[in-house]
């Protein structure tokens, strides 16, 4: 039987979430339950428009440690009707 998780990421309380802190606290864990999960590395990594997510050092690190990746210029614009489900390909 194929088992396979991915860890719920929390906030500690009263975090301020900035690049930092995504990156050595969220980002990191992310990934790596990722490639846990998908152990050929078969993924694009998306994210949101959040504030910490369009910083240069989130978008560097993201560009180095996870080059399959839609870049800050590809995401779709805002629109209930678009999710990154919208965009796999079987």
């Amino acid at each position: 039987m194929f088992k396979s998780y991915i860890q719920l990421p929390f906030v500690d309380e009263k975090a301020k979430v900035n690049a930092s802190y995504y990156v050595t606290k969220l980002l990191t864990n992310l990934i790596k339950d990722c490639r846990h999960l998908l152990s050929d590395n078969n993924f694009i990594f998306q994210q949101d428009g959040a504030p910490a997510h369009t910083t240069a050092p989130a978008q560097d690190w993201i560009k180095k440690k996870c080059p399959v990746s839609l870049k800050k210029n590809e995401w779709p614009p805002n629109s209930l009707d678009l999710s990154p489900l919208d965009y796999h390909d079987s």
